[in-house]
């Protein structure tokens, strides 16, 4: 089994559903760590952590 790693962290960019967004809050809760995401027209969604990382939609 091989890894890699990346840090994430408030300003780290991703595509997600075919769309730029920017980390701009991290959240620790008792299920997990979340992050709040921004896109390029100022909309909010907050997912796990590692809904973000392992999902289909961000290639």
């Amino acid at each position: 089994m091989s890894g890699a790693g990346a840090r994430v962290g408030v300003g780290t960019r991703f595509r997600y559903d075919g769309e730029a967004v920017e980390v701009v809050e991290l959240a620790a809760t008792t299920a997990g760590n979340e992050v709040v995401l921004k896109d390029g027209r100022g909309r909010l969604l907050r997912l796990s952590l590692k809904k973000l990382l392992f999902s289909d939609r961000a290639p």
